[in-house]
């Protein structure tokens, strides 16, 4: 006879609960956002050439992703303290140094978080919540 019966350890999480790992995360986002529009605003300025300045804009994918998955399989509100932390730091920036960078790291990083939380963090809490028979 083979019953149904969820997992252990499988109880509900809270939507977003705020800890102190994630207040770290958001800073740590914040610093290496500012970090990475620096080094694009460098190059734009400074380099003739074009390929890296398209790289330099890539490189707010690599640096946003990459680390944002690591982070949330460990925990996922950690993730979206990173990623939030990062677009944030677009929004002085484009105010104090370039409204273009700015505007572009928090849109492009805001829209990567919207791809990463309906596809990654929802996919993986259904697949936690699957029941399996014995």
């Amino acid at each position: 006879m083979s019953m149904i019966e969820q997992k252990p350890g499988n109880e509900e999480e809270e939507e977003l609960k705020l800890d102190i790992g994630t207040l770290i995360f958001v800073i740590v986002g914040f610093v290496v956002s500012w970090i990475n529009m620096i080094i694009i605003y460098q190059t734009q300025t400074k380099s003739t050439n074009e390929l890296l300045k398209i790289f330099t804009y890539l490189s707010i994918i690599f640096t946003t992703v990459i680390p944002c998955v690591g982070i949330g399989l460990k925990n996922r509100l950690w993730g979206y303290g990173y990623i939030i932390g990062f677009a944030i730091a677009g929004v002085p920036f484009l105010f104090i140094v370039d409204l273009f960078i700015g505007a572009y790291t928090s849109a492009t990083t805001l829209f990567l978080f919207i791809i990463l939380w309906l596809i990654f963090w929802k996919t993986w809490r259904s697949l936690h919540n699957i029941r399996y028979f014995d």
